[in-house]
């Protein structure tokens, strides 16, 4: 698979205005077409369709796998995800239908800035007048997104395993807690009775006692009553308090559930990124070239994910600009945040991941300042490339 970046390609195009079928593709971008222009559910779907494995359930790289074995020769499957694709991809085919060269490289470099490469990297592979170089730069494009995909997805599964552990640790400490509560409330309970027992002896052996021991009596009876009345008011503060636990514990066991559905979602993600990953190539080169020029000016990022944060300083220094990363007060002070916004020229803010009141107070400052905010849609990295691309020269 590594040749499809080292090795001369030999492209099967001729003359022809009809575009290719997916088994008159090169081989070698079989592997990354299908991992890329399939999701893993419309993966399964076609192995069904096209019953070319006898397991019912095949893993998800089986499935690639045998789709891909499949790919290169003209069969029903190829036929089938040939017409899939173009189905599913009608809308940019249909737009690169009459353009040259120049227009082909364009669409490509748009779509990379909009992180949305799946169509476009369909429609370009079976256009009949894509050049060798700029197929080459596609799929060497695509291979460098699935890294930073995959580094991203990996740096947030990490950090949803630590937080599992963390859900679990309350747990255990709710439920320690209400056994202590329980276990307590039953001691108590056992005192009560035991006075009560007490009381009634006292009452019992007492009433033919003489007028003149009553006194007495009636002192021990109230000192008795007292100490009861004292037990019951401990007793149901003990109440209360194990209700107030028991409704935290069933928080704690909602968060809990919340936090599994996302940890699944993660992993989900975490596994299609890894595969596409795998079907990927290896390779250092890359033809793409920041598109703004930031003359120096400082770039504030605030939220986001710390593990992106290396590769958004790397872009903005591309970018002839400096960049500051803070995580919005989660671990850092806010009074470090108000120092970095007084020295930024423009503030990027990812709306998906920063409370809703530090990004409130962040957007007020910059309009209190006269800075230049800059809200985002996602916390990934195209999102942030795309924004970038959009800012205009400022001669220093």
């Amino acid at each position: 698979m590594c040749d499809l970046i080292k090795k001369p390609f030999k492209p099967p195009r001729t003359v022809s205005t009809r575009r290719l079928k997916l088994w008159e593709t090169e081989r070698r971008f079989h592997c990354a077409i299908l991992g890329t222009c399939l999701s893993l559910a419309e993966l399964h779907k076609i192995i069904r369709q096209t019953g070319i494995l006898q397991d019912p359930r095949p893993s998800d790289y089986d499935a690639h796998n045998a789709l891909v074995g499949c790919a290169g020769q003209e069969c029903h499957a190829a036929r089938h995800l040939t017409r899939f694709l173009d189905k599913k991809y009608r809308t940019p085919i249909n737009q690169l239908a009459k353009a040259d060269a120049k227009e082909l490289a364009n669409y490509w470099q748009q779509a990379l800035r909009s992180g949305n490469v799946a169509g476009p990297l369909w429609a370009l592979a079976t256009h009949p007048h894509t050049p060798t170089e700029l197929l080459r730069q596609v799929f060497g494009d695509v291979h460098m997104l699935s890294h930073l995909a995959g580094a991203s997805n990996r740096a947030d599964l990490q950090r949803m395993t630590a937080l599992e552990e963390t859900v679990t640790e309350l747990r255990e400490t709710a439920a320690r807690n209400k056994r202590q509560h329980l276990q307590q409330l039953a001691q108590r309970e056992a005192v009560i009775q035991q006075l009560e027992a007490q009381l009634l002896n006292r009452l019992s052996r007492d009433k033919g006692t003489a007028e003149a021991g009553r006194t007495d009596q009636e002192e021990q009876l109230a000192a008795s009553r007292q100490e009861l009345s004292r037990v019951v008011r401990q007793l149901e503060r003990t109440r209360r308090r194990l209700t107030t636990l028991t409704r935290r514990n069933e928080q704690l066991q909602q968060r809990l559930a919340s936090m599994r559905t996302r940890l699944n979602r993660l992993e989900d993600e975490q596994q299609a990124s890894e595969l596409a990953l795998q079907q990927l190539l290896s390779s250092d080169n890359t033809s793409e070239q920041p598109t703004a020029d930031l003359s120096g000016r400082k770039i504030v990022y605030v939220g986001g994910h710390p593990s992106l944060s290396p590769h958004f300083r790397a872009l903005v220094e591309k970018c002839h600009g400096r960049f500051e990363h803070h995580d919005g007060g989660v671990e850092e002070s806010r009074a470090n945040l108000h120092c970095l916004l007084s020295k930024a020229d423009m503030v990027f803010c990812p709306i998906d991941c920063i409370s809703h009141d530090a990004c409130q107070k962040v957007k007020r400052f910059c309009k209190r300042n006269a800075k230049a905010f800059i809200p985002l849609r996602s916390s990934g990295l195209s999102a942030f490339a795309k924004e970038l691309s959009q800012i205009p020269h400022t001669p220093n």
